[in-house]
């Protein structure tokens, strides 16, 4: 019997892929790997079928683990649609497809919009999977809720990987290099370096060596004296600009060098700060400490230790998020099986419009923050719904009517922004509570009609026509009240709106600060994005709105924008300063 050929053994190889009847195109073959076959050496089939993990690509092989998944869940549904894709052709790659082992640059025109590339998430690390049945839609009882309610989506993939990825060096390389504006002076110094050479038309070889980069292709050549001068000026104004974007590029990096270092020299600080809390929290040196921002590591004990004193004992809260539990797996269980709706609904009388809440909350989760592919799946997914509906518990259960009346789904990316910091139900439910008993965020969620309020406001338009006159008095033109604006952004500290980094550096200073602070937070967001803001009432309150970062991202494939304030310490420079007074902070 003679030995098959290499094409042979490559197209078994594909064909013993068990994944459906329907057989593969053949242009898949082209991108297998070559393999060199010994000679006299014989292939059992054991080892034909191990040649899939050896022929394929690491993107093929996410695709064959993509096709698994989607036909799980396409079977449910009775679709075929899944046969028609070619899941092993590396020819044509969708923009929106996770290559892993491969290093990833950020297109130019997403770094220069500030759009947020999606990515791994440090809270959420890939996983491995016992087996390939393992991955479906189920998932764990840890995590059933996300696996039921979450939908399926890019941004949920990349906990359901069976393979942990080994990145290489140059992949290693490029994650520590993750700056925007760094990547941005990179991408354009490589643009401009593209510009030197000319691409090779479709000329005769005598004509093509009079081309140059300065001359278009369709005109006849120049003389050699011009063109050169030319050549030598437009290799001067590439070469000018490339120094500008190194001499940006050198400036960024020493910054970040300088941040990181203060950084260090702020934690040892906050150390010395946790150790004597009471004594030093009111020093000058400690506001400029929280000013500069928490570190990351030490958010916990900072914001706890500032706002953790709760009206919620420690029993209450267990007792809370207990509840939470069961209220889950009752909707998932709603969710799942085919049960009386009518006869479920007496049975859980007492429950129930929590337990149909369930799938507006987890909808909402799944869209905070949906670059950090942390809320879409998986445990904090999950986490966060029980502070949700352990909040909702506590609601239910308060003697003030008032605070009953805060709506939970204007304030999920809010309480996102303090899991994501905080890394725990508990110390996220007690934080979250006492945030929401502060003055102005509790009459700004209830809707008070209350002196105070009409004070805020009054204040607000203030303050508004001294640091955005124009603004002001376009604001009046159109006949937009302050308010209007007031609730949509300050009640949930901005966190739909900004980014996570943005949001968690407000929280650090509105922990310490006060009230006040979100006003000039406010006042410092409108003047950055002022040029948004003269359309009409609707238009403004689009941009400053609810929903504003769902119009926004309309059209978003690849990346995620939120409203471009700068960087968190250019934005936290604003703020400080848009009410500063000569000689005071």
């Amino acid at each position: 019997m003679s030995l098959p050929s290499l094409l042979e053994v490559i197209q078994e190889s594909f064909e013993d892929v068990a994944l459906d009847s329907a057989p593969l195109r053949a242009r898949s073959v082209r991108s297998a790997p070559r393999q060199k076959l010994l000679p006299n050496c014989t292939l059992s089939a054991q080892d034909t079928n191990s040649q899939v993990n050896l022929l394929i690509t690491p993107s093929q092989r996410l695709r064959l683990n993509q096709k698994k998944r989607t036909r799980t869940a396409e079977m449910l549904h009775g679709s075929d649609m899944v046969d028609a894709v070619d899941f092993l052709s590396d020819d044509e790659l969708p923009d929106d497809l996770i290559v892993y082992n491969v290093p990833y640059s950020r297109p130019l025109k997403s770094l220069a919009q500030r759009d947020q590339a999606y990515r791994p998430s440090r809270m959420r690390p890939l996983r491995i999977s016992r087996s390939a049945s393992s991955v479906s839609s189920f998932g764990s009882p840890q995590t059933r809720a996300s696996s039921i309610f979450s939908i399926s989506s890019d941004c949920s993939e990349l906990s359901l990987l069976e393979d942990e990825a080994k990145f290489s060096d140059e992949a290693r390389l490029l994650g520590l290099n993750e700056d925007p504006q760094i990547n941005e002076s990179l991408q354009r110094i490589s643009m401009l370096n593209s510009y030197k050479h000319v691409s090779a038309p479709n000329v005769s070889k005598e004509k093509l060596g009079y081309l140059t980069v300065t001359r278009q292709t369709n005109l006849p050549p120049k003389d050699p004296r011009e063109a050169s001068k030319h050549t030598r000026d437009y290799e001067q104004l590439l070469q000018s600009q490339m120094d500008k974007e190194q001499k940006k590029l050198e400036e960024r990096k020493k910054q970040l060098a300088a941040l990181a270092k203060q950084t260090d020299i702020d934690r040892k600080t906050w150390r010395t700060v946790l150790r004597d809390y009471d004594a030093l929290v009111c020093s000058a040196e400690t506001r400029e400490l929280w000013w500069r921002g928490v570190p990351k590591d030490l958010r916990p004990r900072v914001w706890i230790r500032q706002m953790g004193r709760s009206s919620l004992s420690t029993e209450q809260t267990q007792q809370y998020l207990s509840e939470a539990d069961e209220i889950i797996d009752k909707a998932c269980d709603l969710k799942v099986a085919k049960l009386d709706t009518a006869q479920f609904a007496r049975d859980n009388s007492k429950n129930y419009t929590l337990i149909e809440s369930v799938e507006e909350y987890s909808a909402l989760i799944q869209q905070a923050f949906p670059n950090l592919l942390v809320f879409q799946y998986g445990q904090a997914f999950d986490s966060i719904l029980r502070t949700i509906l352990a909040f909702r518990l506590c609601q239910r259960e308060s003697t003030d009517p008032l605070f009953r009346e805060i709506k939970v789904s204007h304030l999920v990316n809010l309480i996102c922004v303090l899991y994501y910091n905080l890394r725990d139900e508990t110390l996220t439910l007690r934080m979250f509570t006492s945030l929401m008993s502060k003055k102005m965020m509790y009459h700004l969620q209830t809707d008070t009609n209350l002196e105070y309020l009409q004070d805020i406001v009054a204040q607000f338009d203030k303050f508004l026509a001294k640091t955005s006159p124009n603004i002001h008095q376009h604001f009046e033109h159109i006949g937009l009240q302050p308010q209007l604006i007031l609730a949509p952004t300050v009640s949930n500290i901005f966190s739909k709106m900004l980014n996570m980094d943005i949001c968690s550096r407000l929280v650090d200073i509105y922990i310490f600060e006060g009230d006040t602070f979100l006003l000039r937070v406010l006042l410092a967001l409108i003047r950055k994005v002022q040029y948004k803001l003269l359309g009409t009432k609707e238009e403004v309150c689009t941009i400053l709105g609810d929903d504003c970062l769902s119009l926004l991202n309309r059209s978003k494939v690849s990346g995620y924008r939120y409203l471009d304030v700068g960087d968190a310490t250019e934005f936290i420079c604003d703020v400080r300063t848009i009410l500063r007074r000569q000689g005071s902070s």
